[in-house]
């Protein structure tokens, strides 16, 4: 087992710089998937990272989402040889302290998903609180379980060898809404889902690309999806719950 960091990247140069050190820190490998990032992003980002030889960065040149990096960063962490990515945002909002004990869980199940589920301080804003509540509901009904406990964080460890069993099975959003759909159709595939407690800030001054509008009208398109997805696998899921699975 070889675990590397997967870090999607979008404009946030000043807020990963600051990280990095943490990130160094670590011991482990970094896989960078620059999203579409300005000329000079890219450029202070490359500086950055001139004299760390165990981050690797990888441009795409134009912007395709979160869920589209996440996505690269699954191929080029499997292309280096690692079978574990651990999902981490750039912009240190995600707590490398707890990171043993996911890679402790993970050692111990080596074909589950380490998942986050955040404890928050009274910086979280109140609209992403009460947004967690709403997609807690809707995981629970495309599921027909309470095995998703937090659909949206970031902070996770993906066996690169069951996720390309989900990759290749199913269409993954490659925007916002990928966290939460790589869940549940997870969920779907009987992967085994592990959530660790883990203390989640937002930094002062942080910039968010989360757009209100735009990207909660794609959470809706995508709940509409997955509630589909579960009427039709309704019999299949509802054994599997008879069953315990």
């Amino acid at each position: 087992m070889s675990y590397c960091l997967l870090i999607p990247h979008y404009n946030h140069h000043h807020q990963l710089i600051r990280f990095l050190p943490k990130l160094i820190n670590t011991g482990l490998a970094c896989v960078i998937v620059d999203d579409g990032s300005s000329e000079e992003s890219i450029q202070l980002l490359q500086n950055a990272l001139a004299n760390h030889p165990t981050t690797h960065l990888f441009l795409q040149r134009r912007n395709r989402g979160k869920g589209g990096a996440v996505k690269a960063g699954f191929y080029h962490a499997r292309s280096l040889g690692f079978t574990h990515a651990i999902q981490i945002d750039a912009d240190g909002q995600h707590n490398l302290d707890d990171l043993p004990e996911f890679i402790r869980f993970s050692q111990e199940n080596p074909q589950a998903i380490i998942c986050g589920k955040p404890v928050f301080d009274k910086s979280v804003p109140k609209a992403r609180l009460y947004g967690r509540k709403v997609t807690d509901f809707w995981v629970a009904l495309e599921t027909l379980s309470f095995k998703i406990k937090d659909g949206l964080c970031g902070f996770r460890i993906y066996p690169l060898t069951e996720t390309e069993k989900i990759l290749d099975h199913y269409f993954l959003s490659s925007r916002m809404d990928f966290d939460t759909e790589f869940l549940v159709k997870a969920v779907w595939l009987k992967i085994q889902l592990i959530f660790v407690k883990t203390n989640v800030i937002y930094p002062e001054n942080n910039i968010s690309h989360f757009n209100y509008l735009r990207d909660n009208l794609q959470l809706i398109k995508l709940h509409a999806r997955l509630i589909l997805g579960m009427l039709i696998r309704f019999p299949m899921l509802l054994w599997h719950r008879i069953q315990g699975l």
